[in-house]
């Protein structure tokens, strides 16, 4: 590859790095949150755990994913758009090293408003704001505007909520943008779009009232969950076989834990803490979220590095080894049995690890491959 067709490499490959070293530390933090007995990395991660895996990791690599997209469109050497990774991976880069300092929430703060940009930018670009581009770019603003109170110290379990439908409303957009060949009627647009009115509504009534807030929310995520469910491709395709199969039972399985996020929020409103609030809260990250990283990943990995990824019937190991620790954390939680959610915690860092593994060797093994073939 020459390097007009690749301006970026240079840029991407070191900010991916940063991902991947803040999904570790993440790691780390959230087995020492869970009770195991770990070396103390940095005095302020665990703590950052939070803040660290939203907006470090996933602001990180969903703006990085933006910039690849939007740096393929202009065909430029260089392109303001990668400046959105960067400074979320500088923000997630200082909460790692110490903490919630000042710096690090407002380099969130510059990245998500960066982010809000690009979509405005590739929108007027293309002269067409699309259904899918509108949502992530609701997305982005919640983001941003969860930033925005964290930057004048409005407490995690308020902000959170706007964390989470970040990465909610993104993946939601993210569906509709691979799936643009089902060609959706008006009449389930219509039904999509109320549903994230709501959910919508429901974050942001959580800053005047965390209780009918949540609740709200809560609806609002079991709506889009069922929405999913009922008229996402993956309904179909997980009839087909191989790598297809494998990404439509993570969508699926994950739009499940989506709508039991819901279920939860709506029974049991403000949360501030504890089990309760470990319940409502990674029952949407730890099952949905990671849940599309699973099945997302074969799809985002070679678009980040140029390299494709070998799919082997073991990434289901992984992915059932994920769905046994939301499980066991979720039950653990609700019965308020610490050592339950300690392990919950362990099984779920060992199928993060081995999926990450899985793609390392997929992605070692096909470049080798590719090296093994015959030039010209």
């Amino acid at each position: 590859m020459n390097k007009d067709a690749n301006p970026f490499s240079n840029l991407r490959f070191p900010l991916f790095g940063l991902v991947i070293v803040m999904m570790l530390a993440g790691g780390w933090a959230a087995l020492q949150r869970a009770g195991w007995s770990l070396p103390v990395l940095r005095p302020t991660l665990i703590g950052m755990h939070g803040p660290l895996m939203i907006g470090g990791l996933f602001g990180t690599l969903i703006s990085l994913e933006r910039a690849v997209a939007v740096a393929a469109i202009t065909r430029k050497h260089w392109h303001w758009s990668y400046i959105a990774p960067g400074l979320s991976a500088f923000g997630g880069l200082v909460l790692l090293l110490f903490g919630a300092e000042l710096l690090a929430r407002f380099l969130l703060l510059a990245g998500s408003s960066c982010l809000v940009l690009i979509y405005a930018y590739t929108a007027t670009k293309r002269h067409y704001w699309s259904l899918h581009t509108v949502i992530m770019c609701a997305g982005a603003g919640l983001w941003a505007a969860g930033n925005l109170l964290w930057l004048v110290n409005q407490p995690l379990y308020l902000v959170v909520h706007s964390w989470i439908a970040f990465l909610a409303l993104t993946i939601v957009g993210e569906r509709l943008e691979l799936s643009r060949v089902g060609r959706l009627t008006h009449h389930t647009e219509r039904l999509l779009i109320a549903a994230i009115v709501v959910y919508f509504g429901g974050v942001t009534l959580v800053v005047a009232s965390l209780d009918a807030g949540v609740r709200l929310a809560g609806l609002g995520q079991l709506l889009v969950a069922l929405w999913l469910l009922r008229f996402d491709i993956a309904g179909r395709s997980v009839r087909l076989t191989g790598l297809t199969r494998y990404i439509a039972v993570c969508l699926l399985t994950g739009y499940l834990w989506l709508a039991v996020g819901g279920i939860l929020g709506i029974m049991l409103g403000a949360v501030y803490a504890g089990f309760n609030y470990d319940a409502v809260v990674h029952a949407v990250l730890a099952g949905f979220v990671f849940s599309m990283v699973f099945g997302h990943a074969p799809l985002i990995i070679p678009a980040l590095t140029g390299r494709q990824i070998t799919y082997r019937p073991i990434f289901y190991v992984t992915l059932a080894l994920l769905h046994v620790s939301v499980l066991l954390r979720e039950y653990s939680n609700l019965i308020q049995a610490f050592d339950g959610r300690k392990w919950a915690g362990m099984i779920n860092a060992v199928a993060v690890l081995s999926f990450i593994a899985l793609l390392i060797y997929g992605v070692v093994q096909t470049h080798g491959h590719s090296d093994a073939q015959p030039k010209g």
